[in-house]
């Protein structure tokens, strides 16, 4: 090996021994959902949204900062897989989540509920150091009420839980 190439390789080295301590570190924010006023009985359907907000700072791997996750949602405190409820009392008002615009992608919990959405975090060394810097990448929950329901007068909620995997 020519002097130069064992120069060369003595800091590749260093950055391949030296990848192994750091790992990834995500976080998750989103905006509460608010459907609005339903009528019932024979009420028109309801749309409306959320933004979720993934943060993360990747792990320097092989000269790149990057990070894979996926967010699933769970189907809330009312409701089983492919099938979330709100509820006031006893009375249960139907509604779905969505990962696109026209609401036809279920947004699920990776399961029998449906899938979850995935996504990836790209971003720049800082410096000459391998020192990875945070990212951030957007989503919109989808959500509707469907038509038609029959339920009592109340005020409706539910809890679902948002989870990221990475």
């Amino acid at each position: 090996m020519t002097p130069a190439l064992r120069w060369l390789a003595l800091p590749l080295l260093w950055l391949a021994l030296n990848t192994g301590a750091q790992a990834h570190t995500c976080s998750v924010a989103a905006t509460p959902l608010a459907f609005g006023a339903y009528t019932s009985p024979g009420g028109a359907r309801v749309d409306s949204q959320a933004g979720v907000t993934v943060t993360c700072t990747p792990t320097y791997l092989l000269l790149a900062c990057s990070v894979s996750y996926t967010l699933t949602l769970s189907s809330g405190s009312n409701g089983s897989p492919g099938n979330r409820q709100m509820a006031a009392g006893s009375g249960r008002l139907g509604y779905g989540l969505y990962s696109d615009s026209n609401r036809q992608s279920a947004w699920g919990d990776g399961g029998a509920g449906g899938p979850g959405v995935g996504g990836t975090i790209s971003t720049n060394l800082l410096g000459l150091g391998v020192v990875c810097l945070a990212g951030a990448k957007n989503h919109t929950v989808y959500a509707r009420i469907p038509a038609n329901q029959v339920v009592p007068a109340g005020s409706y909620g539910d809890t679902v839980v948002l989870t990221i995997t990475y």
